[in-house]
């Protein structure tokens, strides 16, 4: 149905947009909060807010369902946000968001072999090198690309992480609202953050709470960049998959930029107009291929 592959494509958009501004947020937030504070506080939020959207409880249909939202939250939630906020303590922010854009070559491959209907083609991968040559461009115009092996090797595993998660996503349990499927794999993260945070012994900075740059930049993420942004990004992969979803990944850099540009007045380089072009044509190629279905 035209209007349904519509409507994911403009779901998977959105959520794109906001994780691009939240990637701001968290900069911040990290000059007052631990990596894992931040990410309790901020799912702790959404999950409220979905609490909130869908108040009903379900009682347990059977164990194998509950695996799986317990492998959404241990996949999507703890495992994917930990290493990357690990990744930036160990290398360039630029280099993190370089690898991120392996998420949509990733979910292809592992969507090939493990999903029906989800072939990998040429075309994804012409996408994926125009696209990261764009992306190279915008994030390392101005600064020189230095390999770190421990935080290059852990942003490339979060980028893998993200990409198991999509595809288990598109294989939840079916006769449960999706609300709910986000609700449930936000639970168990928030559990295996609580366990972390018993075993690390890690402290709590609870009066940078009471900053209004730090509860502000918090809500953000996480009602909108945790609760709004996953529940949309569910509802795309739902109707378009995860591959043509993943693909607009690509464009995360290319948002950042702009918002650099319109927000703290950050200037358009060539570079960035050229990198834009090249994730735009690749994201093009991507999508064409996959709305054409060859």
């Amino acid at each position: 149905m035209p209007s349904r592959r519509l409507a994911g494509h403009l779901f998977t958009f959105v959520t794109v947009a906001i994780w691009s501004v939240a990637f701001v947020g968290n900069k911040v937030l990290l000059t007052h909060l631990t990596p894992i504070e931040i990410m309790l506080y901020r799912f702790l939020l959404a999950w409220g807010l979905l609490l909130l959207l869908y108040p009903r409880w379900r009682t347990l249909r059977s164990w194998r369902d509950e695996s799986y939202f317990f492998l959404l939250g241990f996949l999507g939630i703890f495992i994917y946000f930990l290493l990357e906020n690990f990744a930036l303590r160990f290398t360039q922010a630029g280099n993190v968001g370089l690898y991120m854009g392996a998420i949509p070559i990733l979910t292809a491959l592992l969507a090939h072999f493990l999903l029906r209907g989800e072939r990998f083609h040429i075309a994804l991968l012409l996408g994926f090198f125009l696209a990261l040559a764009g992306m190279g461009l915008i994030l390392f115009s101005e600064r020189q690309f230095t390999l770190r092996l421990q935080g290059d090797l852990l942003a490339l595993a979060g980028a893998a992480t993200f990409a198991l998660y999509s595809v288990v996503l598109k294989r939840a349990p079916r006769g449960y609202h999706f609300l709910l499927i986000t609700r449930k794999s936000f639970f168990y993260g928030i559990v295996l953050m609580l366990l972390y945070l018993g075993f690390a012994h890690e402290p709590l900075h609870l009066p940078a709470l009471k900053l209004p740059v730090v509860w502000l930049n918090l809500l953000f993420l996480g009602l909108f960049s945790s609760g709004l942004a996953f529940i949309l990004w569910q509802q795309g992969i739902e109707r378009i998959g995860p591959v043509a979803a993943g693909n607009y990944i690509y464009l995360v850099p290319l948002l950042t930029a702009l918002t650099g540009v319109i927000v703290l007045d950050e200037e358009i380089t060539p570079a960035m107009l050229t990198g834009g072009t090249l994730i735009l044509l690749g994201l093009f190629v991507t999508q064409r291929h996959h709305a054409s279905g060859n």
